[in-house]
């Protein structure tokens, strides 16, 4: 294997941790709020770290992209 391919590999899989649910986000050690999303890309609901004083609202879905810090 090259190096290349190594490094290639490493980014594929933190793609797919950041690409997961909010507990994927934080057990990877990210301070992140996390927005979901429905078929249509409506927003449905929001996660957020503790540390923003509101932990959000709605429902979760599979469809989500993570955000560093607080969004509300």
């Amino acid at each position: 294997m090259t190096m290349r391919n190594i490094k290639l590999i490493v980014l594929g899989a933190l793609l797919a941790v950041s690409a997961g649910t909010g507990a994927a986000t934080a057990s990877a050690g990210c301070y992140c709020s996390v927005v979901y999303y429905d078929a249509a890309g409506t927003v449905v609901g929001i996660r957020q770290p503790a540390g923003c004083g509101d932990p959000g609202w709605g429902i979760m879905t599979i469809r989500s992209k993570a955000y560093a810090g607080c969004i509300m």
